[in-house]
């Protein structure tokens, strides 16, 4: 896979594949020769088999029911 194949496949831009790159949190890639750089998609794969799973979205509880705004008029 070539990098635009990377950007399409994990919807992540050039630059945040390069930084996991540089932080070594990144399947490595093959080295074509003049500067080519390709992946194979089963590392992709395993890589994106081994990345935690989030904890689905907490639904907010609802709000209570509005108050009725407060009458400040029969006080004055």
């Amino acid at each position: 896979m070539t990098t635009d194949d990377l950007v399409r496949h994990l919807r992540m831009s050039r630059v945040t594949i390069w930084r996991k790159r540089a932080a070594g949190a990144f399947p490595k890639p093959c080295a074509l020769g003049g500067g080519q750089l390709r992946w194979k998609r089963r590392d992709i794969d395993e890589w994106i088999d081994r990345l935690p799973v989030s904890d689905p979205v907490c639904p907010i509880p609802p709000r209570p029911p509005a108050q009725r705004p407060r009458d400040f008029g029969r006080l004055l």
